[in-house]
């Protein structure tokens, strides 16, 4: 099981980081949080649908994630009924030239519009920050998520809006 070791960072001008890449190459998320720790996700590339389950919990000092496929999508949608907290998003994925992963995520409300911007750089267990920033992200880093307020930045407490904007940096 793959123990989770990533940066958060806020960016800024979310149009602006939207623009970065051609908006057929991002995806569309939808993220549901189950009663318990629980999570489901439709995430939607070029008109085709994935589906996962995802279970997060710290054990032995690490955060372990486990996440598997949902195969059919009746489960999906017989499960996101049952979610409390809810997000829909758009997302980029990026592979640096270090191989680490960035997810660049703009969170949108209920009328599509953008309310928050953060990139996350999922890194091996045991590497504190990545190398340096994706280049193309740089000019917008507005704040760089120490450690210790990781748990403020989590999807299932940004899904409020009125949340994400009471964050102080």
């Amino acid at each position: 099981m793959p123990t989770e070791n990533e940066r958060k960072y806020v960016l800024s001008d979310p149009e602006a980081v939207l623009a970065l890449w051609d908006r057929e190459t991002w995806s569309e998320i939808r993220q549901g949080y189950l009663p318990g720790d629980a999570r489901i996700r439709r995430r939607v590339d070029s008109g085709v649908h994935e589906d996962s389950f995802t279970y997060k919990i710290t054990a032995a000092g690490r955060l372990i994630e486990i996440e598997t496929a949902i195969e059919d999508a009746r489960d999906f949608d017989d499960l996101w009924p049952k979610t409390t907290r809810r997000i829909h998003k758009l997302r980029r994925t990026v592979t640096d030239r270090h191989g680490l992963q960035w997810d660049v995520d703009l969170l949108m409300n209920d009328d599509g519009e953008i309310y928050f911007a953060m990139a996350e750089c999922e890194m091996p267990e045991g590497m504190d920050a990545p190398p340096k920033i994706l280049p193309a992200l740089a000019p917008y880093i507005r704040f760089a998520v120490p450690r210790a307020r990781q748990a403020e930045f989590v999807n299932a407490r940004l899904a409020d809006p009125a949340y994400a904007a009471s964050l102080v940096f």
